[in-house]
């Protein structure tokens, strides 16, 4: 029980550092944000982002941070469609080589 209590009071840190970074977007230095679009990237639950995208304090940050960071493609998203349509591509041409 205790260890949950103490789960808890470190997630609740957590949150209210995120959101202490949320109140200052975009004027944060590069390794804070970083953690910032990490934590809604990879920890953040869908409840968490929820809860932050209709916080009153924050949710104009939020939405500059969605349209800046969050929704564009990264790297590893824009290399696995193009393999992903290579493959696509190949398996099509060689279902037309079979065929004729």
């Amino acid at each position: 029980m205790e260890t949950e209590m103490q789960r808890g009071a470190i997630r609740d840190e957590r949150r209210a550092y995120a959101k202490a970074l949320m109140a200052r977007y975009p004027d944060l230095p590069i390794d804070q944000l970083d953690d910032l679009v990490r934590r809604f990237r990879k920890e953040a639950s869908a409840l968490y982002v929820g809860l932050i995208s209709m916080d009153d304090e924050v949710s104009q940050q939020y939405a500059l941070l969605k349209r800046d960071e969050l929704d564009r493609f990264a790297m590893p998203d824009i290399v696995f469609m193009l393999l992903f349509w290579s493959a696509m591509c190949a398996i099509i041409a060689g279902i037309g080589y079979l065929g004729s």
